[in-house]
């Protein structure tokens, strides 16, 4: 279970039975920028899909500033935890204390091209009665996975692996990653086409884009389990 960050309580509203009280949350604003230009869309198509198979990633929600709509990473927390991202030398027990949170993440970001996930990741790894896994930050992957947007779908839709490197290569149980990317194969082609079609251009994102990068994934979802035997050797291998 994810729990996220109170910035502020403020007045208690006097009218409703559950007594709701206003507040705000801390997240991390990202914008689109020189080093990933589609950042908010991908921020925010990977949060969709995640949120279809229950995928281990922090929620977010889009925004608005004076630059146009931004994506909100809302920051995780747990009371009397403290949650610092998980160190190289933690990847190890993290794989032993959430086996399945792992399995479906690594499918997961196989699925999307994410070769970007080393140091965007948070764990409860002392507290057993508490259970706390998730990662964080897409900007480079989908539109992002190369430098063009076209290569990106391209390189989706052909099956190419696009993740080289992952903190749980090596560490990832094989029988469970399979079952995870059985998972994925399973979405449909209309949960795939709801979560990357906006109904009108989005940022520098036109319309063409996002049903081309639907159709990408519709295509790799197809592939994913065949990606994850053909390149074995490399996810078996430690990063």
């Amino acid at each position: 279970m994810q729990t996220y960050k109170i910035r502020r309580i403020s007045s208690t509203r006097k009218s409703g039975i559950t007594t709701p009280a206003f507040c705000t949350l801390e997240a991390t604003l990202k914008f689109d920028g020189e080093e990933a230009p589609h950042c908010v869309y991908n921020e925010y198509v990977a949060l969709r899909l995640a949120q279809t198979l229950h995928a281990p990633i922090a929620e977010g929600v889009l925004t608005s500033t004076g630059d146009g709509p931004a994506y909100a990473s809302l920051m995780l927390d747990s009371p009397g935890i403290n949650l610092p991202d998980v160190l190289e030398n933690q990847f190890d027990q993290v794989a032993k204390i959430y086996p399945q949170q792992v399995a479906l993440l690594v499918a997961f970001d196989l699925f999307i091209g994410n070769g970007d996930r080393a140091r965007n990741l948070k764990a409860a790894l002392a507290t057993p009665h508490i259970q706390l896994f998730a990662a964080f930050d897409h900007s480079h992957a989908l539109l992002g996975a190369d430098q063009k947007p076209e290569n990106s779908i391209s390189q989706l839709k052909q099956g190419d692996l696009l993740v080289r490197s992952h903190p749980f290569y090596g560490r990832v149980q094989s029988t469970s990653l399979h079952r995870q990317s059985q998972r994925i194969a399973s979405l449909s082609e209309d949960i795939i086409r709801e979560c990357c079609q906006m109904g009108k251009p989005f940022r520098g994102v036109t319309e063409v884009l996002q049903s081309s990068l639907a159709e990408a994934l519709i295509h790799r979802r197809r592939y994913l389990e065949g990606i994850v035997r053909l390149h074995e050797p490399v996810i078996r291998a430690r990063s």
